[in-house]
């Protein structure tokens, strides 16, 4: 009840008596002001009773909505809290006590939300992870963010797990929290770790490899693998023995932190190869002066025992199945690079003696032609005969040199890649796919080597006549561009086609000509750097302006200005940006097996590497079977010319 109305009809009532002292007023117009004043004062009442019921209705309202937000907020937050995508746990900062957390957390460490309420961080953590949990706070504290990378956890049931902790500091005004996101990466840890195993193992394997087609000395390889195995299998000793053609027994090759007794007693084991048939891991015990295991290595080449490596471990060592296929895989690899150097070595040696009796023979053939004035003539066509021999002695030893490396690094990547997937079966269809595309590849090298020797042995016996048909040269040139073009964008190489369109048609082998320029423009491209521009030109020439260049022409061909008649000619020249070719080696290039020179001094480009030395050998005997040529200028950049014969020729000269 409000006393307002009455204490100001109290005080109204007081100031009319008051008038009327001074003033008398009548009776009834006391009484009416009386009256219309309380009325007033009734009304005012009554309004203000209203506004102040809407007021509090309002704020009832609006506390009554802020409640039902409050309760939607809180809902959202724990449904985000449980349908995280990872563990979620939120501590205190200063007690380190847990004061929530979500489903994939309890599921993680298999506690209930009871008993997670009544631990502390430190009651998840390894006992040996304490002390980083110090500083892991030290820094969430200072920063107001922390990372914690493989951390030693434990399970309910006491199993062990490596995780990642990504936390977040949260000031609560009272108090400071700390929001951890959790993940499991003990999965992810032990594939990285089997990942980095089979790379280093594929490594090993290619080291070997690379080390056998580089020439390195017999000794090197096997001493390298066995530094690479002990690394890569933590083996803190380790020997090598080896045997050779003078002693058929392996002996000691190479030692790593063995003694010399331990060394002599693995020795003496050697003398029964018959129980080195397999890959062994032998407990030493007492016998091993402090050395806990021993593994044995057989290198075995056809079934023979070529050598041992023995890895050394100071603590009892064992091996997955996977790892053990590997160790004998390196011993058979090994066993076949060692047979592969040595009869490498052979070769040179013989050759070398070949050499020195070629020498002797020479300087016997000039004694004898210095005493013996008579026999000149017949020296000089011995000499011709002794030169052609030399030529083909070359031949043949740059024949047998390519087919030891050409076809024998495709041999053995096919060998190799075979027996890996002998040995690890299909477990992994990436490696197998890996190693399928190495042995097609293989395949693929060797193939397109011998279909180019037998296109040489065509062309030199002419057994393969020409097709002729109508060619136009700027037809066939842009389909070969078109072949071409990913390896000019891969360079950034242009070419420019000039003087082709008022060319005549004239008679060749379709198939043969697109082969030489072919090989002519896959030249150019190989030794040209990269963004340079390669320029095809073509012309007809007479007789008269072949003889302008007899002297260059009569280098490459002496036959053949004698032979051209009065025919016209079509001339094309090839021309790259590269540094050009020296003039003692422009006439070899054409020769069958050469390369000239090393190209990474041609060409700044990625696709550098040397062939079999057959390109241009084929181009020179498919222009010739024409009854054209091809010779080579060279200032900046190296010019290949040939010139085709508009009127066919009945004789063939001898290509090579």
């Amino acid at each position: 009840m409000h006393f307002a109305p009455l204490l100001l009809i109290v005080a109204c009532e007081l100031l009319l008596l008051l008038i009327e002292q001074y003033t008398p007023l009548p009776g009834w117009l006391h009484f009416a002001v009386s009256v219309s004043l309380a009325t007033v004062l009734l009304c005012f009442v009554a309004l203000f009773k209203q506004r102040e019921a809407t007021v509090v209705s309002g704020l009832r309202r609006e506390i009554g909505e802020m409640q039902q937000e409050a309760a939607r907020s809180a809902r959202r937050y724990k449904s985000l809290l449980e349908g995280a995508g990872n563990a979620i746990f939120i501590f205190n900062v200063e007690t380190a006590e847990l004061e929530e957390e979500n489903r994939l957390g309890r599921e993680l460490f298999g506690f209930s939300k009871e008993e997670l309420g009544t631990m502390a961080v430190r009651d998840l953590l390894d006992p040996c992870e304490q002390d980083r949990l110090r500083g892991f706070l030290y820094q969430l504290v200072r920063q107001g963010e922390a990372d914690w990378d493989e951390v030693r956890l434990v399970r309910k049931d006491g199993s062990p797990f490596l995780g990642e902790i990504n936390a977040r500091l949260i000031d609560l005004g009272d108090g400071q929290v700390a929001h951890c996101l959790l993940r499991d990466i003990t999965e992810k840890r032990r594939t990285e770790r089997e990942i980095w195993q089979r790379n280093r193992e594929l490594s090993i394997l290619n080291n070997m490899l690379t080390g056998m087609n580089q020439g390195t000395e017999l000794k090197t390889v096997p001493e390298a693998t066995l530094l690479e195995l002990m690394e890569l299998f933590r083996a803190e000793g380790g020997t090598l023995h080896l045997s050779t053609p003078e002693t058929p027994s392996p002996t000691l090759c190479a030692s790593r932190h063995a003694s010399p007794e331990l060394a002599q007693v693995l020795g003496e084991s050697l003398n029964n190869p018959d129980g080195f048939g397999e890959v062994r891991i032998v407990p030493l015990g007492d016998a091993g002066a402090g050395w806990g295991s021993l593994t044995s290595i057989p290198i075995c080449s056809q079934e023979r025992l070529t050598g041992v490596i023995h890895l050394i471990h100071r603590e009892s060592h064992s091996y997955a199945p996977e790892e053990l296929r590997f160790l004998e895989t390196v011993g058979r690899q090994m066993g076949s690079i060692i047979d592969q150097i040595r009869l490498f070595t052979e070769l040179t040696w013989k050759s070398e003696e070949l050499l020195r009796s070629h020498r002797l023979l020479e300087k016997s053939s000039h004694n004898l032609s210095v005493s013996e004035s008579k026999l000149k003539q017949n020296l000089a066509l011995v000499e011709r005969a002794h030169l052609e021999q030399v030529r083909l002695d070359r031949m043949k030893n740059q024949f047998l040199g390519m087919v030891s490396h050409e076809f024998n690094t495709p041999l053995t990547s096919i060998i190799s890649g075979v027996d890996h997937l002998l040995q690890q079966g299909w477990s992994s269809q990436e490696d197998a796919c890996q190693v399928l595309e190495m042995v097609r590849d293989g395949g693929l090298r060797l193939k397109a080597l011998v279909a180019d020797l037998l296109k040489l042995i065509r062309l030199e016996s002419r057994r393969e006549g020409l097709e002729t048909s109508a060619i136009h040269l700027r037809m066939l040139l842009e389909n070969l561009l078109d072949q071409l073009q990913p390896l000019f964008e891969e360079r950034s190489q242009v070419v420019t086609l000039r003087d082709l369109d008022h060319l005549p048609f004239f008679q060749g082998d379709c198939g043969y000509l697109e082969r030489v320029f072919y090989e002519l423009l896959l030249n150019a491209i190989r030794f040209s750097p990269e963004g340079g521009e390669i320029v095809v030109n073509g012309r007809v020439v007479e007789r008269e302006d072949l003889h302008q260049r007899a002297h260059t022409l009569q280098r490459f061909n002496p036959d053949f200005l004698r032979r051209c008649g009065e025919r016209c000619y079509l001339e094309v020249e090839v021309r790259d940006c590269g540094i050009g070719i020296p003039l003692h080696e422009q006439q070899g290039i054409f020769e069958i097996f050469y390369e000239v020179g090393e190209i990474r001094h041609h060409s700044s480009g990625r696709r550098q590497g040397k062939g079999a030395g057959l390109g241009l050998a084929i181009v020179k005997g498919m222009v010739e079977a024409h009854g054209g040529m091809v010779w080579v200028e060279s200032n900046d950049g190296s010019s290949f010319f040939l010139v085709l014969p508009l009127e066919q020729e009945l004789i063939q000269p001898a290509l090579f």
